[in-house]
């Protein structure tokens, strides 16, 4: 799995600790934060929820994280404007919008806006784990050998 490549680090000191992978989610429902939760366990993921759009700018200002879940429903704050924003701020960030519809449009609409990609909501654990295998691939390729 490519996640498992990502985390390896070659020709090091076997007393450095492993990287994390540092996911922020913002304004996740509790029954895929609750999944989230169990997922960054299982995976060693370091997750940093956040509860309003404001929030998130301010930990992306004072952190990098390799992939950003936004919700699309942000009270008070268009979706658009959001992952904007966070793309701006965090331009080697994979933003994924997570909506309870999923079609080509929204998905060209994500791209426009600076985000990576589309997951449709509610969260399924499959479905989480190849998003985030796939956006380490596209942040870090493996060199062909």
């Amino acid at each position: 799995m490519w996640l498992r490549e990502w985390f390896k680090k070659r020709n090091q000191a076997p007393l450095i600790i492993e990287e994390r992978l540092k996911i922020l989610a913002l304004s996740i429902f509790l029954q895929d934060r609750l999944l989230l939760e169990r997922l960054g366990k299982q995976n060693n993921w370091e997750l940093r929820f956040t509860n309003s759009p404001p929030e998130a700018f301010n930990w992306v200002s004072r952190s990098q994280f390799e992939v950003i879940l936004c919700d699309r429903n942000q009270p008070g704050y268009p979706w658009r404007e959001v992952m904007d924003r966070l793309a701006k701020s965090s331009p080697r960030s994979c933003i994924v919008l997570i909506s309870p519809v999923h079609d080509d449009y929204l998905w060209r609409d994500v791209l426009q806006s600076g985000g990576y990609d589309v997951l449709r909501r509610p969260l399924r654990p499959e479905a989480v784990l190849h998003l985030v295998d796939a956006a380490i691939r596209f942040i870090s390729p493996v060199p062909s050998s």
